[in-house]
């Protein structure tokens, strides 16, 4: 009955029970293998075993697995179904027809670890047997790392696993069965539950329960729990006077007008509500109850990236905001509590609007006309509920379903084996992957996120939400399908249309592409992808000769268009559907981490002008580089992309901080692992110091286990993040006098994976770090706009656009220096052209495609050729030894040697112009002490005399060592300077001081003019 006060009183009386057994719970019943992958990527799949194969057995119904392994010893399959509650034990049916076998089986919990048990000897013999699990047995695995040592609900897969396997051995496994067995469950019998039909989010109701069970139950869980459907809107814990698992049978608990405060962001409607009690049956008679929800009322945000401080900056509402952010694959209320006590209030997880990769999400798009945003909701609710004030940008990945796929067969990523038979990829997880250049899956796809961002604008979190990150491909990051698993793509009939069109674009004619492509047998509409050995052919060596090689280049060219392209679609898509009031970002553009090996053209990330210009890109992120993660000065930190060109178009930085802790799996040195925490706070004051300079957000990240729950390594974390804020109201504003600029067009005229992509590129960035002076990393699309710059550096302009060539010529004057690397200018109007090379760089240089050493030794004098007064070189060469073709070397009766090959052709020669000066090297990898050198001729301003890493902006300076001991700073100007980590005065109107750095440590100092 309905009181006046608006409560309704239920008396639920416990129905009559039948006899009761353990309850089981059946996960596999032998029909159907659609549940089952291997985790494992085709490319691994063939490295790591010769026969790999899933089979389903009709009689009895059954899986058959069956392997032969090259070299690993173990294998596992996962079975991707939820186990939702507590057990007793997992048992399997299982039969070995095949080699005697270590059976074992593992799970992930929802906290992200791993969890396993002692294996089970399996002998050969056919026979069908149970082998048994029992909940006492599992352990942390030994290869994860988990919180807070217990097993946490729900477990996201069950894994079978072999053990023991010998290479060549052939293994078969058949599996009819999985159980997970619980215990029989204790029976609440509920006498009464008084709760108001009306709840208004936010506020507090009261309730009264009373119940009683007929044995102790074994889990301590007693919660009301509020429910739409099958969704769970909130839970309630309930205050027992006593643990469930201590109370007496037939003990009536009654629980009188307790006040349970229902949260903020429940979602309003029609609800019902239950009781769960450990794992006791409760029947309720009637057996819903419903009550009414008033949700609470979203407000308006608006996110936005502006200018502010000198560098693009994001906005929450019109107030500026550091970025300092944590993301997760594995959302908890603990660690997002952690975090927030920490200072941080910016978050991101994983979500999708249709289909997720690598099992970080579940499928929302279930069915032709089906969303399922549960899980989102769910993570959305566990942020909140740590953190009611914070904002979140969820990352979106963008997939197909299986069922997608299979209806649109044309439009899946097909794989070049070498062969040129192309065959479909299949991508983590055992799904098809959708090619980007599909017209349906765009068209899809851009409809899944329209109904996501209606669902979000219905919610009431939707005021909480500032934007999203869109990701999709490899590792989540744009990079094209199998990029890391060396696959060759794509070949599919649609992104065989997409060449075409381009082609079309580019030549408008079937003569003009026969003639570009030395074919007259070639029109626009049977253009041929190139096959993967043509590929990885050139005939050049490092580089490509156009006149047998321009549909190669071409492919390269459309790849990164493709790429760049997909992603300007969708964002603004999502700029559309959100009235750009979000803010969109991508994982892009790769230029300085992708560098030496296949992906540095395979992987699509030579289109990041084409991104820089698209309105609808609001910030660009990658992980902080994996090359150079030592401690300190020993290391560096560098953004995998041309943080110049970017924030020089608008355009925000992210910084994937995923440095690995000390409190994680690993070696020491993996991916940055120190050896203890003190180690950990020395990294995170090199990275953050990075981040601070130039003005780029950032988030910390538990990818691959990483962990942080420390309290001196969380205690450095918020006071870093506090910094990130204080840096707020300085000018970030660019000071660099060096330009690195690079030519990501003439990288497609380069062989596949050759090492020059590294030398020229990644290899030269510790010597840059440490010249003494801040370096800037441009396009050389942006040459026009980047302002006045002393000293340039060209590592690819091997085949200027004409607009870059006038770019170029425009800086000769004012005393520039322009040192121009490889082979600069060879390609001109898609031909090889050597009289392009002296035009671009005023030095005459000559090609060689007679294979030799890239090593420069350089002449006694050479720095005093370039410095007058200064003496050395102390390294006397410089380069790599691997024997390289083509060469390029100087032959200018008018140039001065500064250096000379092996051979002794002039390998690193100076041309002086009067208003500027020409200087060319044969090898990469200058050192360096030349290239400090270098930038004194040009009269850049050197902050330090030693070869530290530095960063500098306007207001702030940063200095990481590699060794203790005092350091002198020289300012380009006079101010006062603070310590801003510790907050301490260095020296107050001064245009130099001296600072004592610790080993291996980072400072950061503030400059008040």
């Amino acid at each position: 009955m309905t009181t006046k006060h608006a409560l309704a009183l239920l008396i639920f009386v416990a129905s009559a029970l039948a006899a009761r057994a353990d309850e089981t719970e059946v996960l596999f019943d032998g029909s159907g293998i659609g549940g089952w992958d291997t985790a494992r990527d085709q490319q691994r799949l063939k490295r790591e075993f010769s026969v790999s194969e899933l089979n389903a057995i009709p009689t009895p119904p059954a899986l058959a697995w069956r392997f032969v392994s090259k070299g690993v010893s173990f294998n596992d399959l996962f079975l991707r179904k939820p186990v939702e509650r507590p057990f007793r034990q997992v048992r399997v049916l299982v039969r070995n027809t095949g080699e005697a076998v270590e059976f074992g089986a593992k799970v992930r919990d929802a906290s992200g670890a791993e969890w396993t048990v002692p294996a089970v000897p399996l002998p050969p013999g056919g026979d069908w047997r149970w082998v048994e699990f029992p909940r006492d047995a599992w352990r942390v695995a030994s290869w994860s790392r988990d919180a807070d040592g217990k097993l946490n609900f729900p477990l996201a897969y069950f894994t079978i696993i072999a053990f023991g396997v010998k290479p060549g051995g052939e293994y078969q496994l058949q599996v009819q069965r999985i159980e997970v067995l619980r215990p029989d469950p204790p029976v609440a019998t509920v006498h009464a539950i008084q709760v108001p039909e009306h709840w208004v989010a936010g506020q507090t109701i009261q309730a009264t329960i009373a119940f009683s069970l007929d044995k102790p139950c074994t889990e301590d869980d007693a919660r009301l729990i509020l429910r739409s459907g099958r969704e769970t809107l909130a839970d309630f814990t309930l205050p027992l006077p006593t643990p469930s698992s201590k109370l007496a049978a037939g003990r009536r608990i009654d629980l009188d007008r307790i006040a349970l405060r229902v949260p903020e962001y429940t979602w309003g409607g029609k609800a019902t509500i239950e009781l769960k009690l450990g794992e006791a049956r409760v029947q309720f008679e009637p057996p819903q109850f419903e009550v009414t929800v008033e949700q609470r009322r979203a407000g308006r945000t608006v996110a936005e990236i502006k200018r502010h401080g000198g560098v693009p900056t994001l906005l929450i509402n019109g107030q500026s905001h550091s970025g300092m952010a944590w993301a997760t694959y594995s959302p908890s209320v603990e660690v997002f509590s952690d975090f927030t006590r920490a200072g941080v209030g910016l978050f991101t997880f994983s979500g999708t609007p249709t289909e997720a990769g690598y099992g970080l999400s579940k499928t929302v798009w279930v069915g032709p006309d089906e969303f399922d945003y549960s899980e989102f909701d769910r993570r959305v609710q566990m942020l909140l509920e740590a953190n009611p004030r914070a904002y979140f940008f969820p990352r979106l990945y963008l997939h197909a379903p299986a069922w997608w796929s299979a209806q649109h067969p044309d439009d899946i990523v097909l794989l070049d084996p070498g062969d040129g038979r192309p065959v479909p990829l299949v991508h983590a997880g055992g799904k098809p992957a959708p090619c980007w250049a599909s017209e349906a899956w765009r068209r899809d796809t851009v409809e899944g996120l329209r109904r996501l961002f209606e669902h979000v604008a219905a919610a009431p979190y939707a005021d909480r939400v500032i934007g999203y990150h869109l990701a999709s491909g490899t590792t989540e990051e744009w990079m094209m399908w199998g990029g890391n698993e060396n696959q060759w793509v794509d070949y599919s009939p649609a992104n065989l249309s997409g060449f075409r069109r381009w082609l079309q674009a580019q030549y408008g004619t079937d003569q003009k592409l026969q003639a570009a492509w030395s074919d007259p047998a070639v029109t626009l509409s049977t253009a041929p992808i190139p096959t993967k050995a043509k590929r990885q052919t050139t005939h050049l060596g490092s580089l490509r000769d156009p006149a047998r090689e321009q549909s190669v280049v071409d492919f390269y060219r459309y790849n990164s268009e493709l790429v760049a392209d997909t992603i300007g679609f969708f964002a603004k898509a999502v700029k559309d559907l959100t009235q750009r009031e979000k803010i969109v970002g991508v994982f892009y553009g790769y230029l300085l981490q992708l560098c030496g090996e296949q992906r540095q053209q395979n992987a699509g990330h030579l289109g990041l002008a084409q991104v820089l210009a698209s309105p609808d890109v609001d910030f660009l992120t990658s992980p902080t580089s994996y090359a150079f993660r030592q401690l300190g000065g020993q290391g560096t930190s560098h953004f995998m992309s041309l943080l110049g060109s970017v924030q020089l178009h608008g355009k925000l930085w992210f910084d994937e901080n995923d440095i690995r802790t000390s409190l994680s799996g690993g070696k020491v040195g993996e991916w940055g692992r120190p050896a203890d925490v003190a180690g950990d706070c020395l990294q995170q004051d090199k990275e953050l110091a990075n981040c601070l300079i130039h003005g780029a957000a950032q988030w910390w990240f538990d990818v691959g286990g990483n962990r942080y729950n420390h309290p001196v390594l969380m205690k450095r974390i918020g006071e870093l993040a506090a910094k990130a804020d204080a840096v707020l109201s300085r000018d970030r504003s660019p000071v660099d006098e060096i330009a690195f600029v690079v030519d990501e067009r003439s990288l497609c005229y380069q062989r596949v994976g050759d090492p020059l992509g590294n030398w020229l590129l990644l290899g030269q960035l510790p010597a840059l770090h440490r010249v003494g002076a801040p370096v800037g990393h441009y396009l050389a699309s942006d040459l026009t706009q980047i302002g006045q710059r002393k000293l340039y550096l060209f590592p690819t302009s091997f085949a200027p656009s004409a607009e870059d060539r006038r770019a170029v010529e425009s800086l000769k004057r004012d005393g520039h220096v322009l040192v121009f690397l490889g082979a600069p200018g060879l390609y001109r109007d898609g031909r090889l052209d050597e009289q392009g090379m002296f035009d671009l760089t005023g030095i005459r240089l000559k090609l060689s495609r007679e294979p030799a050493p890239l090593r420069v030794v350089l002449q006694p004098d050479a720095f005093s050729r370039l410095v007058a007064g200064e003496t050395g070189p102390a390294q006397s060469t410089y380069g790599h030894d691997h024997r390289t073709s083509p060469i390029v070397y100087a032959d200018d009766p008018e140039a001065i040697t500064l250096g000379t090959l092996a051979d002794g052709r002039p390998g690193l020669v100076m041309r002086e112009h009067g208003t500027w000066t020409a200087v060319y090297s044969s090898a990469p990898l200058l050192p360096a002490s030349l290239l400090r050198r270098l930038a004194q001729r040009a009269g850049v301003h050197l902050y330090v005399d030693t070869e530290d890493v530095l960063w500098a902006s306007r207001d702030l300076l940063a200095v990481s060592v590699h060794q203790a001991g005092p350091r002198t700073i020289h300012l380009p100007r006079t101010a006062d300077v603070h310590d801003l980590y510790d907050g301490s005065v260095i020296a107050r109107g001064v245009d130099s001081f001296q600072a004592d750095f610790s080993d291996r440590s980072t400072r950061v100092f503030a400059l008040q003019r």
